[in-house]
């Protein structure tokens, strides 16, 4: 069954921003704001290319809370960043919204950020993202966890999640709940959105006969950003820093003909009851914002895939004045809603 709500927001900029350390495979800690230490290291994951040779990379996580990872009572939470590309330094802030209890896990794709950046373009796919994510949770040794995905981030979740259950992986009895924030279930139509939505801001702009000596593509490309992308007067800190260092191999317009599909085994809509409980998708809660260029036409996907007989529930929530970015634009209203649903699927 599907509920969906809306929430007030905030605008305000979060002024959590990341911190940079060279360590690696050790502990650390920000000092500023009082937020938690960290632990980080890296594992070791393997790619084929198209010609069967295997390349070893490496692949940087942040764990925080880290004494906290074997908690029976509040399992850790894996946070998936979008992009592709983007580091998930800008995700970080969402530490300082969740409860302390529970560790929280971070990680760089391959491609961006303090992991590996190859170049071979044979190299990166969706399936080789979700078989890093496995190599992540078997390497650490998680019995049980949640898993959050922003963006891309969610593609890779729901695909992880998918394939667990498809291969019979017992790794998909450890998941114990899913959550797709700003995630389209087609991304060609969110591409259509997103140029609908430039258009529009445009003729607008046409219209209003501005006499700004800012190019027109620059006056537009900025109001998509306060309208669309982060609604915050100024792009806030850990994201500008994140899209600065983003990496240059694997990017949107690789995964730009992704669409949803359900597990295989449960693509028919034979009655739940056929199915064996441990053969159904985790409890998923979809966060969207109101003005997200993840619009409500980029999320009917998701609608019929979660609110058939694939899912043990599903929840819709839509973060009124917001956009594609929640965690920075309402981040307490955002860490509210993963702390809840986490927290009623701990066991």
């Amino acid at each position: 069954m599907m509920l969906s709500t809306v929430t007030d927001c905030s605008r305000a900029v979060h002024p959590f921003a990341p911190a940079s350390t060279s360590a690696r495979g050790r502990s650390g800690s920000f000092l500023r704001f009082g937020a938690p230490r960290f632990n980080e290291d890296f594992i070791r994951v393997h790619r084929c290319d198209d010609h069967g040779v295997t390349h070893d990379l490496s692949l940087y996580y942040r764990i925080y809370h880290p004494s906290l990872m074997n908690s029976q009572e509040s399992p850790p939470l894996i946070v998936l960043h979008g992009g592709p590309s983007l580091p998930s330094s800008y995700l970080y802030p969402i530490v300082q919204h969740m409860p302390t209890s529970r560790s929280i896990i971070f990680y760089d794709q391959i491609g961006c950020g303090q992991s590996s950046q190859p170049a071979d373009e044979q190299l990166y796919s969706i399936e080789k993202a979700v078989s890093d994510l496995k190599e992540l949770v078997r390497s650490l040794g998680i019995n049980k966890f949640h898993i959050l995905g922003h963006s891309f981030g969610g593609v890779v979740a729901y695909e992880y999640a998918k394939s667990s259950l498809e291969d019979d992986n017992e790794q998909h009895q450890n998941c114990l709940s899913l959550t797709l924030s700003n995630t389209p279930a087609n991304m060609v139509l969110s591409h259509e959105e997103s140029g609908r939505l430039v258009q529009s801001i445009n003729e607008e702009f046409m219209l209003e006969n501005s006499t700004a000596v800012l190019p027109v593509s620059r006056i537009v490309n900025d109001r998509f950003r306060k309208r669309h992308e982060c609604r915050t007067e100024n792009a806030p800190e850990p994201l500008v820093t994140a899209i600065q260092s983003r990496g240059v191999t694997f990017g949107p317009e690789a995964v730009r003909d992704y669409i949803a599909f359900p597990p295989a085994h449960l693509h028919s809509s034979s009655p739940r009851s056929v199915n064996a409980p441990n053969k159904l998708m985790p409890p998923v809660l979809l966060i969207r914002g109101e003005h997200d260029f993840v619009t409500e036409e980029c999320i009917k996907g998701w609608r019929k895939i979660f609110t058939t007989d694939t899912t043990r529930g599903y929840r819709e929530e839509v973060l009124n004045n917001c956009a594609h970015y929640c965690h920075l634009e309402s981040p307490q209203g955002f860490g509210e809603l993963i702390k809840n649903h986490c927290f009623i699927n701990d066991y």
